[in-house]
């Protein structure tokens, strides 16, 4: 059986510790196929909780100990956003299996070498726990995109602004928000999974104008509401609205194209089917527009989460786990490959590089102006702690 690590006991290291067991945070959440052997973190405190949970557990206080002690195959990375790619190059140059959590890390330029690295050693399965890409209404809105069901892309459009965070949540750990210890705001720690389900759908744009707002109606560094505007190579756009202090919140994505239109809201997934697809129409319809036969007419199928097979919160993250379980025993393919999380992480720099520095930013973005850019605030920051392992 598989010998898995973790490393990180804060509260997503809490949820995978105790997934492995008959008891877990999440009803039904247990991980399957594989043993937790060893947890590592620098808080003893933590190592205490671990050890309540199971006290056969081994415990480390360093990771690179961890990974040559011989006792695990795999590890998850579940620590501050800096160490990801770090600690995720680490593993892979020792032959053990990684899945970091999101996001990948801070800045593209070091996730290159992270991919580099995961290229050079394609023995070992590198994972990224981007939990949405199980979601049953994503997945079919994947299925009808892929089956060409919108025709050609036109447009999306995503408010998600249900990421409500109050201060106390913020002054909860010093380095939460800070641009030195988080490495941004709702972009890094809250959207990565929204981010990453719009190119996963949609593609990656070519131009993105973001205007982020630093520490909007909260005491913190970094963005706390963003809208961007993207331009894709094939002439479609969209747009991203995020933030952590509107209550009530929304959270509803609707991607348009020639052939039709796909709306994710409220736990339910509606696609409105042309039967005369708008090109088409364009050149039958008439001047007269009270005539019915001008008025595009559509099929309209809808898809709710229980329907689909609803998955909770949390099984999600178990579900991800144990297909990466899956994919190192060879019985299955990732769900979502390690190499793929710089995608969302460009689509996160892009946005914030662009309010840096007021202007359109074209992609492939300029990474090294980027982390120019990133440790300037970092050098303001009023976190000090310099990540390694």
């Amino acid at each position: 059986m598989l010998r898995v690590g973790i490393v990180g006991i804060g509260f997503m290291g809490k949820v995978h510790v105790m997934s492995f067991t008959d008891k877990p945070m999440i009803p039904n959440a247990t991980v399957k196929n594989a043993k937790l052997i060893a947890v590592c973190d620098i808080d003893p405190e933590k190592l205490e909780w671990a050890k309540t949970i199971d006290p056969e557990l081994k415990t480390f206080t360093d990771f690179k100990e961890m990974l040559s002690s011989g006792e695990i195959d795999a590890v998850i990375v579940a620590t501050p956003h800096y160490l990801h790619p770090i600690m995720g190059m680490e593993a892979i140059k020792q032959k053990i299996h990684v899945l970091v959590e999101k996001p990948v890390g801070v800045f593209t330029k070091n996730v290159e070498e992270l991919n580099k690295v995961s290229e050079e050693n394609r023995d070992v399965v590198f994972g990224l726990l981007f939990n949405q890409r199980t979601n049953p209404l994503f997945k079919k809105a994947k299925e009808i995109i892929d089956a060409d069901g919108i025709g050609k892309f036109k447009r999306v459009n995503w408010i998600i602004t249900n990421w409500y965070r109050p201060q106390k949540y913020y002054d909860n750990g010093e380095w939460r928000a800070t641009w030195a210890g988080e490495g941004g705001g709702v972009l890094i720690n809250q959207a990565p999974h929204q981010i990453d389900m719009w190119q996963w759908l949609c593609g990656m744009p070519n131009k993105v104008r973001a205007y982020c707002k630093f520490g909007e109606n909260r005491d913190v560094e970094v963005e706390t509401d963003v809208t961007a505007y993207v331009e894709y190579p094939n002439g479609g756009n969209g747009v991203f609205i995020t933030s952590t202090h509107d209550a009530p919140g929304t959270n509803r994505l609707e991607i348009i194209g020639n052939n039709g239109k796909i709306v994710i809201e409220n736990d339910q997934l509606s696609y409105k089917k042309l039967l005369v697809p708008e090109n088409e129409l364009n050149l039958i319809a008439t001047a007269d527009l009270r005539d019915p036969k001008n008025t595009p007419q559509f099929e309209e199928t809808i898809y709710t989460s229980k329907e689909l097979g609803e998955v909770p919160w949390g099984v999600e993250h178990a579900l991800v786990i144990e297909n990466w379980i899956d994919a190192i025993e060879g019985r299955d393919k990732l769900i979502a490959p390690g190499v793929e999380g710089i995608k969302a992480l460009e689509l996160i720099n892009s946005m914030i590089l662009s309010t840096f520095l007021n202007k359109e930013i074209d992609l492939p973005i300029d990474k090294d102006l980027y982390y120019d850019e990133l440790m300037k605030r970092c050098a303001t920051s009023k976190y000090k702690k310099r990540w390694s392992i």
